[in-house]
């Protein structure tokens, strides 16, 4: 019996790994909500097995290993389906080779170091700036309310919010439009550091030197 709670335990691994910090929690539930709802549904089945095992409840015991392994097979599933790497579509590869990018990200942030390793795949010279006061740099910047994402990145002249794709980034260098830049909103996964299924479009905004926001390119 005690190794059907052993595997329940190791099939709950994957679960625990796919949990976000407390930054990305939202963007987690409204993007993958069934895998919350998976780590919430594994850690009650490791409090009841606890729980099970002190109070010497067997029946508890049983139904909580197998919830748990059921948990832990499905978060499995979840996670090869959604570890796709993002592949740009980019009419040169290495676009930024000679240019430099200064990205600010909140020390936590570990998607944020994935898009600053797009970029340097991109051929930038990254640096990143850790911050905890995130909302002088986008105000700074006029980074309006709802245009918001995890980290703001500074290229030459244009600011780049959020983890906008290769591709925009791409043709804000070649076309150099007079605008203040460009931003991606949250955190949509399939974007560079977010892994994941390319749910819908990526909807791109321009920013004026006002912040105001238009459309700049669905990709």
């Amino acid at each position: 019996m005690q190794k059907i709670y052993v595997l329940g335990l190791i099939l709950c691994t994957p679960l625990i790994s796919r949990a976000h910090d407390d930054e990305h929690m939202v963007t987690a539930w409204y993007q993958e909500p069934m895998v919350i709802v998976s780590i919430v549904v594994g850690l009650l089945a490791l409090a009841a097995i606890s729980y099970g095992l002190v109070t010497k409840q067997k029946n508890l015991l049983t139904v909580s290993a197998i919830a748990l392994v059921v948990v832990g097979i499905t978060g499995m599933v979840s996670l090869n389906q959604n570890s796709f790497t993002y592949e740009p579509e980019l009419m040169v590869a290495n676009f930024g080779a000679g240019q430099s990018v200064t990205l600010y990200k909140n020390p936590n942030c570990g998607c944020c170091t994935g898009h600053a390793k797009a970029l340097e795949d991109a051929g930038f010279v990254v640096t990143i700036e850790e911050t905890d006061n995130l909302d002088v740099v986008k105000q700074s910047y006029n980074i309006p309310p709802g245009g918001e994402s995890c980290h703001t990145s500074v290229i030459g002249d244009y600011v780049v919010e959020g983890h906008v794709p290769l591709e925009a980034i791409e043709k804000l260098i070649n076309e150099q439009p007079e605008i203040a830049g460009i931003g991606l909103p949250g955190m949509p996964i399939g974007t560079p550091g977010m892994p994941g299924r390319k749910v819908a479009p990526f909807e791109v905004y321009q920013l004026s030197e006002e912040g105001e926001m238009l459309s700049y390119v669905n990709i």
